[in-house]
């Protein structure tokens, strides 16, 4: 998911796609880089967890970290991605 998606949209889609809320059945991957992701996913994660449905959450940390090198070529700042696993370790 992006950092578009709107929390209550993605409730709704994990409701289609596993009615019987089995685990296992849904793996949640964020794609919306560093400074998004701080901001958007808490949102994310509080409402599938409110609607108490069982996902597992994987992260894109390459995904909206590029920036492009003096010499034109795409990269992604190390410290980008490390702020995504931070991110990410202050959600239990």
């Amino acid at each position: 998911v992006s950092d578009k998606m709107d929390p209550n949209e993605l409730v709704k889609l994990i409701e289609i796609l596993n009615p019987q809320n089995k685990p296992g059945r849904i793996t949640v991957i964020t794609r919306m880089g560093a400074e998004n992701m701080r901001v958007k996913l808490p949102h994310l994660i509080r409402a599938v967890r409110r609607a108490g449905q069982i996902v597992t959450w994987v992260s894109d940390p390459m995904h909206g970290n590029t920036i492009k090198a003096p010499c034109g070529l795409k990269t992604r700042p190390f410290d980008a991605i490390r702020k995504m696993k931070l991110i990410h370790s202050l959600w239990p």
